[in-house]
């Protein structure tokens, strides 16, 4: 898949979990794996300018994904050690005052309560699942992938779909659009979910 099929392809799948989240009020872990996600799931397709990669090799398999994985709950950590507390003060100065958003303010509060190891969980989280939403978009093209290199070459293609096809990631993009739309439509006022 092209760019916009990815993002797509990422929105379609983010816009359950975000809704599943949200209506537990959990808005700041929404927030947080919705960002994260959309930060890491393009990290594959940087093969194309590393020196020893080919693409579509390594770095669109399951390792790498663990891997990213447990770079992003080291982040995480540090985010939970050093970030989050300052971070919601900074917003609770600045953004609240301005907005009055009700959600910003939840979120802001929640920022401030995680944990460092409730990060690492969600670092974890959205390492691995970022890598592996961009290998879903990436399987089912004609090209397939290589999921469990470097431990075998097999080569994995769902379906005959190019990806430089504009057809499909135009569709793919405007599903996921639609999808997050509707989630929002359905958490908003209107929709009556929130007084």
């Amino acid at each position: 898949m092209y760019r916009h099929g990815h993002i797509g392809i990422a929105l379609l799948f983010l816009a359950p979990i975000s809704y599943a989240l949200i209506l537990r009020n959990q808005i700041a872990l929404a927030g947080l794996l919705t960002l994260g996600i959309l930060i890491i799931e393009p990290l594959p397709d940087n093969d194309h300018w590393i020196p020893g990669l080919s693409h579509r090799g390594v770095s669109h398999s399951l390792l790498a994904a663990g891997i990213v994985g447990l770079l992003c709950a080291g982040f995480g950590w540090l985010l939970g050690r050093y970030l989050t507390v300052p971070f919601a003060h900074w917003l609770q100065a600045t953004i609240l005052p301005v907005t009055k958003v009700s959600a910003i303010a939840i979120m802001t509060e929640q920022l401030a309560t995680l944990t460092p190891g409730t990060l690492v969980g969600l670092g974890f989280i959205v390492g691995f699942l970022g890598i592996c939403v961009h290998l879903a978009g990436d399987i089912i093209t004609v090209s397939g992938i290589q999921p469990y290199l470097p431990f075998s070459r097999q080569r994995i293609s769902l379906t005959n779909l190019r990806a430089a096809s504009t057809l499909a990631n135009t569709v793919f993009l405007l599903l996921g659009l639609l999808a997050m739309g509707t989630v929002i439509f359905a958490l908003s006022p209107l929709a009556g979910a929130f007084p």
